[in-house]
């Protein structure tokens, strides 16, 4: 059977992952797309094109890795306002089903500056990067303790005073027209609530990716996790391709590998809900961060469980921390509970964690490896059979983690040096000697950091 998942359900998943991490982006890009989407209805753009405009709006600060880049943005004068839109269009272009959202977000700081705004650095801008543009500084204007339906007036003068500078004078007058659309502001708050209002637009089912696209999206997104932090810079590029590759020496066909696979790389997805300042902690996690980080694989099913098609992966993807003998959480499952999928991929995370290297430490050897994985195999936290499977093709899988991972790293350090700009956060200086002993870390970040 044809395994397809609606491609505008899944991103706007995904984008909501993305603002989780602080309250005060209160579902920004969904805002965002959502108002651009209504002032392209009211200037009588096509269907298709607000497919797109939507698609762009959810997405469009992807490129923000850090929380302080994703707040310092929501200024209406933004601070750096480029850089984020750069990384965006860089992470993006590269998937075919998004090249022309790439750069519509390449553009959506770009003022309008009396018409000279059609041009950035001598590349044409598209209209839609100024559509956009107007929603997200509509969206930042907003007062989220207030009622939004008292606040129209407000910021529409507020927009309207920066019209022809700024904003495309003709979007602004469909904003002039819009705002008194008493359902336009209960709308904009029930999305605040996250709630999904985009049907009334056009019927985005229409798009739909098979299992090589889902695989496609789901490595844009590995590394919008793994890029926050040095800590894990290439973490679920490793976890996905020594799963599929454990799952292919156990026999299981080429559909299964890949799931396992796309299943890898969206593993960590709730992660994006955790600040840096509790994933990069030099130190042992209190009770109540150690419960925030646990927290990451509930907030990866919520998140994927709720796009129509894409439960079975995320039976695998969510389950990674579960254990034979019912002691993982957070669904405390054991056993025949827990698919054979899951159990691989529970596995390939160990693995990937314990062998590659991180900031703060190298990956451990071989020898040590091993005896983690006879100790855990005892206490009936893994699978034995798998474990077998792997400690027989231990040195395939590390070049299969090491060869992944490689190139993601390089990825990594060009989408750095592409932009150019100074980023308001600093790299995290790791000092050895203020960590605990490498042993005893791991036993915790087996428990949660991988």
């Amino acid at each position: 059977m044809l395994y397809m998942v609606e491609l505008f359900e899944l991103l706007l998943e995904l984008s909501k992952a993305t603002d989780l991490v602080s309250p005060r982006l209160n579902h920004h890009q969904h805002q965002v797309g959502f108002i651009a989407c209504c002032l392209g209805e009211q200037m009588g753009f096509s269907k298709e094109s607000l497919n797109t405009i939507g698609m762009a709006g959810i997405l469009h600060d992807i490129g923000g890795l850090s929380l302080q880049e994703r707040i310092d943005v929501l200024k209406f004068d933004a601070i750096h306002p480029h850089r984020h839109a750069r990384i965006g269009w860089q992470l993006l272009k590269e998937n075919t089903n998004l090249t022309e959202i790439a750069e519509i977000i390449k553009f959506h700081h770009v003022d309008w500056d009396n018409g000279s705004g059609i041009f950035f650095n001598g590349e044409a801008v598209p209209l839609e990067s100024h559509l956009i543009h107007l929603a997200d500084r509509i969206s930042t204007s907003i007062n989220p303790t207030e009622d939004l339906i008292n606040q129209g007036d407000a910021i529409y003068e507020k927009i309207k005073r920066a019209s022809g500078r700024k904003f495309n004078p003709a979007f602004v007058e469909a904003f002039a027209q819009i705002r008194h659309f008493d359902y336009f502001w209960f709308d904009l708050e029930s999305i605040m609530k996250g709630n999904n209002l985009y049907r009334k637009f056009t019927d985005f089912s229409k798009i739909q990716i098979d299992l090589e696209g889902l695989l496609d999206i789901s490595r844009l997104f590995s590394r919008v996790i793994d890029f926050r932090s040095p800590f894990t810079a290439v973490h679920s590029v490793g976890v996905a391709c020594v799963g599929a590759e454990i799952g292919k020496l156990c026999g299981l066909n080429d559909d299964t590998c890949q799931k396992i696979k796309i299943a890898g790389y969206l593993h960590d997805l709730g992660k994006l809900a955790i600040s840096n300042e509790v994933l990069e902690k030099p130190d042992r996690l209190t009770e109540k961060e150690f419960s925030l980080v646990k927290a990451h694989v509930y907030e990866t099913y919520i998140l994927l469980d709720r796009v129509n098609g894409m439960q079975e992966i995320t039976a695998i993807a969510a389950l990674h921390h579960e254990k034979m003998d019912g002691s993982g959480y957070p669904f405390k499952l054991s056993g025949d509970q827990l698919s054979y999928e899951a159990r691989i991929l529970a596995i390939a995370d160990i693995f990937t964690a314990l062998t590659e290297n991180r900031p703060y430490r190298k990956g451990m050897s071989q020898v040590a490896v091993k005896e983690i994985f006879n100790e855990l195999k005892n206490e009936n936290k893994l699978d034995p059979a798998i474990l077998e499977v792997v400690d027989a093709n231990y040195e395939l899988l590390e070049k299969v983690r090491i060869s992944s991972q490689s190139g993601a790293r390089d990825h990594y350090q060009r989408l750095k040096a592409e932009t150019d700009e100074p980023s308001p956060r600093k790299e995290p200086v790791f000092d050895p000697s203020a960590w605990p002993d490498t042993r005893s870390y791991l036993h915790q970040e087996e428990a949660f950091q991988a």
